[in-house]
């Protein structure tokens, strides 16, 4: 009796920290997609500037925060694993016949929708953060024009993204792992309400579609860049711009020019633009 009661305890106590992570990563899922869909103001300013802003916070805010939501990351995964083992030590020999009913397709993929998001995010940190897969994306700067950080050299987060996007076998990687990221989240939600207490029966149905909304605005959302990316690229449609973008760095790369500056006169009007084409020729 004491053994059981430890192992409910222990599983209970495992489902509510993975509420916990969850809801912690979700919430992040959110914020970051909102920053990512800055690229989509209309040029460089908006999410340069924004990226520029989180680059440079005190050290003490920027790693506690990475640390945490790493840290978040870590226990999320490894509660949920460690789960999945207890489920099969205690089912050592399976149903002749397997009634699934109950649980969504979401919720029986768990474990390998969870897997496959460990792998993009590694793969997310060393394209974007770390720029260990591009690493000639290091050489991209922009001079802000207007602003907090007007006439200062950022990192041109703007053309990188967009250069990125631009390997079209990226592109679809990253629209595929945030479908597999929706699908995750639209049982993880509503999973998470149920291990705090928040959801009975007569909330059941209201719960699970705020998740399903949720996880279809993240997926959605998140998407939203490299499919702009690639309809700039195929069709005469310029969400973004694509062909002016990469069609510059890779004649700046050839010329062996360090750093390399996008020239954004192309987006506005020449009477805007000239002070801008001036600084930057300057920086040159």
């Amino acid at each position: 009796m004491v053994n059981i009661k430890k192992s409910i305890l222990s599983s209970l106590t495992k489902k509510f920290v993975m509420a916990i992570t969850g809801f912690v990563l979700a919430s992040f899922l959110l914020v970051h997609m909102l920053g990512n869909l800055q690229a989509l103001e209309g040029g460089p300013h908006a999410i340069n500037a924004y990226a520029h802003f989180l680059q440079t916070l005190p050290w003490e805010i920027l790693w506690g925060f990475r640390l945490s939501l790493l840290l978040c990351f870590v226990l999320h995964f490894l509660t949920a694993y460690l789960l999945v083992v207890e489920n099969s030590a205690a089912r050592p020999q399976r149903y002749a016949i397997k009634k699934s009913l109950a649980s969504t397709l979401a919720g029986r993929t768990m474990i390998y929708t969870g897997t496959i998001i460990i792998a993009f995010a590694v793969l997310h940190i060393l394209h974007y953060t770390v720029l260990n897969l591009n690493p000639e994306f290091k050489e991209l700067d922009w001079v802000a024009t207007s602003g907090l950080y007007e006439s200062k050299t950022l990192h041109d987060v703007y053309a990188m993204l967009i250069l990125g996007f631009s390997n079209d076998w990226v592109a679809i990687a990253y629209i595929a792992s945030m479908i597999v990221i929706g699908f995750h989240l639209s049982h993880g939600v509503s999973s998470m309400f149920q291990s705090i207490g928040f959801r009975n029966e007569h909330w059941r149905y209201r719960l699970n579609a705020i998740a399903v909304i949720y996880c279809i605005v993240i997926a959605l959302g998140f998407s939203l860049n490299p499919l702009a990316v690639l309809v700039s690229k195929y069709t005469d449609l310029q969400i973004l711009p694509q062909r002016e973008v990469a069609s510059q760095f890779e004649k700046l790369q050839n010329a062996g020019k360090k750093p390399i500056f996008i020239n954004y006169d192309f987006l506005c009007e020449k009477s805007q633009c000239k002070a801008a084409a001036s600084k930057i020729n300057t920086k040159k």
